[in-house]
């Protein structure tokens, strides 16, 4: 009972966070990182340093004799993103298949509020929060923690696979099109979207960009964001002669918040079919 009070206590925090924009490496992610300290017991976290912040992450071994590789799974506090339960479960589904996984939980950067003059409007269109993330700084931070990822995962034989969701999906395809980050041998891109105009059109080049497989997975209508580029980023994929790219789109509801494991969510079983289909398609 004092466990689940836990749970429900840090998940509406969480919840408040995101309403309130609360996501920015440094003390404000230190912050977030605590939170999710504080709601698991000891034994189910352990840590990575992604410079000087302590990220706690939550890692499932296979459950082969012989593992297939490691499995880096992006989770975030949004809720219409990747949720901290439902990556958990992706990563218990992997598990069974010879995976090693590893979930990792990742804040976002928000830009100082600009000096606007008293008189000039903002359109009633604006989405003041999404405007306000920051795209370079998110983007060191999470090279950073891939790296102390990769890192962490050195010892692990087999292949490597990056799984991530909207917006983080979107960066670690910019990062890894421009050789920043090591390249995984794939990355499963689920709706990869950055709530920006002029970033999110870019998205198609990231894809095409990119020297290792993609899979790319589109969940019906997640978002208007997403769904600008679903067509472009196959044609570009197509034209540019990427090998082993595909596009798959997936019609189910999307989770709920969560802390915890979600193991009826049908997104998740989806989502998983699609991956290790990807990955026997690739020839693990």
């Amino acid at each position: 009972m004092l466990r689940l009070f836990r749970f429900l206590v840090v998940g509406c925090s969480f919840s408040f966070m995101f309403l309130m924009g609360y996501f920015a490496p440094g003390a404000q992610a230190q912050s977030l990182y605590e939170d999710i300290t504080h709601a698991f017991l000891p034994d189910d976290i352990t840590y990575v340093m992604a410079g000087e912040i302590r990220v706690p992450i939550f890692e499932s071994p296979s459950a082969l004799p012989i593992s297939r590789g490691a499995a880096i799974i992006l989770a975030d506090a949004s809720p219409t993103g990747l949720s901290i339960g439902d990556a958990r479960h992706l990563a218990s589904l992997l598990n069974e298949k010879g995976w090693h996984a590893v979930v990792s939980p990742v804040s976002f950067t928000l830009e100082e509020e600009p000096d606007l003059p008293v008189d000039e409007a903002i359109h009633p269109k604006s989405d003041s929060r999404l405007q306000r993330q920051s795209y370079v700084s998110s983007s060191q931070h999470l090279t950073i923690l891939i790296n102390a990822l990769n890192t962490h995962l050195e010892s692990h034989q087999g292949f490597r696979m990056n799984i991530a969701y909207g917006m983080q999906a979107a960066q670690l395809l910019d990062l890894g099109s421009k050789g920043i980050i090591p390249s995984p041998d794939t990355l499963v891109a689920i709706t990869p979207f950055w709530p920006n105009a002029d970033i999110n059109r870019g998205v198609p080049e990231f894809i095409a960009g990119t020297e290792f497989p993609v899979l790319d997975l589109s969940i019906n209508d997640t978002n208007t964001w997403a769904s600008q580029t679903e067509t472009k980023r196959k044609q570009l994929a197509i034209t540019s002669l990427k090998l082993h790219y595909r596009q798959q789109s997936l019609s189910t509801h999307n989770s709920t918040f969560g802390l915890m494991d979600n193991e009826n969510s049908a997104k998740i079983q989806l989502i998983a079919g699609s991956v290790l289909g990807w990955a026997q398609h690739l020839g693990w």
